[in-house]
């Protein structure tokens, strides 16, 4: 059984199956087929809707690990999904070899580009040189479970990214 935090009315469009016993942030939709190794990354955010935007605030993270192990530079990019497309993107700053990064920053979307869709905030490992970025993992929110005019926090576990959606974001 999931145990989802509790939040304002469910949404038909995010219902929340039985599946494992994994605590999921306030709104997160349980992820397709994947499971949470025992130490998997999480992500403190909070969100509000105000004055016409909704404001997520990046805090932190912790027990961040790189793909092989290593300590990495890490950032968080989110994005609001309609069905399969993925709009509007928002990165925050690369912040430096730690496990344990500290964000601290707001991003803000139209309250009218977020209604109705599916937030998605994803952690990624910035690599050197011509290499590709590699996402470590993310969440999905579904803004409609969320009373946004109050400020909702929570810690959110971080899924592989296939078991997002869509396998592959945009860049």
């Amino acid at each position: 059984m999931w145990a989802a935090v509790p939040a304002a009315a469910a949404s038909a469009a995010c219902e929340v199956p039985d599946e494992d016993d994994v605590p999921l942030g306030p709104g997160q939709m349980p992820p397709r087929n994947a499971h949470l190794p025992p130490l998997h990354a999480e992500i403190n955010i909070s969100i509000i809707m105000i004055k016409g935007q909704l404001e997520l605030e990046v805090s932190h993270a912790r027990r961040v690990y790189g793909v092989n192990g290593e300590v990495p530079d890490s950032y968080v990019k989110c994005y609001l999904r309609d069905g399969d497309k993925w709009l509007h993107k928002r990165k925050t700053r690369v912040i430096r070899r730690t496990t344990e990064p500290h964000f601290k920053q707001t991003l803000k979307y139209q309250a009218n580009e977020s209604l109705g869709r599916i937030l998605v905030v994803m952690l990624w490992q910035r690599c050197g040189g011509f290499e590709h970025n590699l996402a470590l993992g993310g969440a999905e929110i579904c803004l409609d479970k969320l009373t946004l005019p109050q400020r909702t926090y929570g810690w959110y576990p971080l899924f592989p990214a296939s078991s997002l959606a869509a396998d592959e974001s945009p860049d």
